[in-house]
């Protein structure tokens, strides 16, 4: 059996309409924290709230990269030291992005590439994408910005080239800049 190098996921924004989703391809061995910046370029968000990740098939079990003693409904592992692939192979991952907005992403996994099959493709990248990005505070699909998957693919080479730098998705030339 070859080894895994990347994955294929789709990315659906959920109870927004009209629909909103991504299909990524990703290094299998992408963490949760890595994969929230990665969110964040690929919907145009800024970061500048909470977030957490948690399981279909275990409900009591969060990743997040905030301390809250106060999660008493789950486990809460810290999002830099678990794997999101292994998850997937089991069920979807739900994404909460601002607690306030409660922007919620259904995240499952379509296909697993060989090293042979990601000779010619970018890792990180987006292969396919339907709907404009949501303003982040803007609580309405309604106020939809424009999504460019040309610039999203340069900025996720700049962030394959980064490494753990922008794991905590600054600015650093990556996030558009508002027009004022």
């Amino acid at each position: 059996m070859e080894a895994i190098a990347a994955i294929e996921i789709m990315i659906k924004l959920k109870e927004v309409k009209p629909a909103v989703s991504r299909k990524l391809i990703v290094p299998s061995t992408i963490r949760y924290d890595q994969l929230h910046v990665l969110i964040q370029l690929t919907f145009g968000w800024m970061n500048y709230h909470l977030y957490s990740f948690r399981l279909a098939h275990r409900p009591n079990l969060e990743y997040s990269a905030y301390n809250n003693d106060m999660t008493y409904f789950a486990k809460r592992i810290p999002a830099d030291q678990a794997y999101v692939y292994p998850d997937l192979q089991h069920d979807k991952v739900i994404y909460t992005y601002d607690f306030g907005a409660d922007w919620q992403h259904e995240i499952t996994l379509k296909r697993t590439l060989t090293f042979d099959d990601v000779t010619t493709i970018q890792v990180p990248s987006c292969n396919w994408s339907r709907g404009a990005n949501c303003a982040e505070d803007g609580g309405s699909a309604k106020l939809a910005l424009p999504f460019d998957r040309r610039e999203l693919n340069a900025r996720l080479a700049l962030w394959s080239q980064a490494g753990e730098q922008l794991i905590c998705a600054d600015d650093l030339g990556l996030m558009p800049k508002p027009n004022l």
